[in-house]
């Protein structure tokens, strides 16, 4: 598993893509193996930064790699810590107009365990849904947007996420106990 340090600024961007592209990266080469996924780096991504990250099973995905989770979605949300994963409403923009891809959750729980008041469990998995599921989601009022207070009229980083329950996805495999 990499042991690479995360950046501590959210707020800028440009350190998050790469690492992002590192645990992309360590997902091909061992955790899509470990879970049976035929998956590699979407070709279109050399010329199309925007592309899904992906090829899995043949077909355009995407994934997100969640290390810290969302402390305050109990307080703010109702939502326990523990299963609740954040999805850019702007990438939920973008990908509904990719067509139906599955958006694949890494979800690592392992190093930022409390904060805000509130404590998670150690965790590891995969989880997958589709754009289409995130869209029923938030349709019927089961995905809260939480506007990122910071990041009012930043043009670069997301303004605004959608707080997603992993319970309401497929898990794949988790490493760890508990798991949804």
């Amino acid at each position: 598993m990499p042991t690479d340090n995360k950046p501590t600024d959210t707020e800028n961007k440009a350190p998050w893509l790469r690492f992002g592209e590192q645990r992309e990266a360590t997902f091909l080469d061992s955790v899509a193996p470990a879970l049976g996924l035929a998956a590699r780096e979407n070709p279109a991504k050399a010329d199309d930064p925007t592309a899904l990250d992906l090829l899995v099973e043949g077909e355009p995905a995407d994934l997100k790699t969640q290390e810290t989770p969302f402390f305050t979605a109990e307080r703010k949300y109702g939502l326990p810590p523990q299963h609740v994963v954040t999805f850019n409403a702007n990438d939920y923009e973008r990908y509904k107009q990719k067509g139906d891809p599955d958006i694949f959750f890494w979800v690592r729980w392992r190093e930022e365990l409390s904060g805000w008041g509130a404590e998670v469990e150690e965790m590891e998995g995969v989880w997958r849904t589709s754009v289409a599921q995130i869209e029923a989601l938030v349709e019927a009022g089961q995905a809260p947007l939480h506007r990122y207070q910071r990041r009012q009229g930043d043009q670069e980083n997301a303004n605004a996420s959608y707080l997603l329950d992993l319970r309401a996805m497929d898990c794949l495999d988790c490493f760890t106990e508990p798991c949804a």
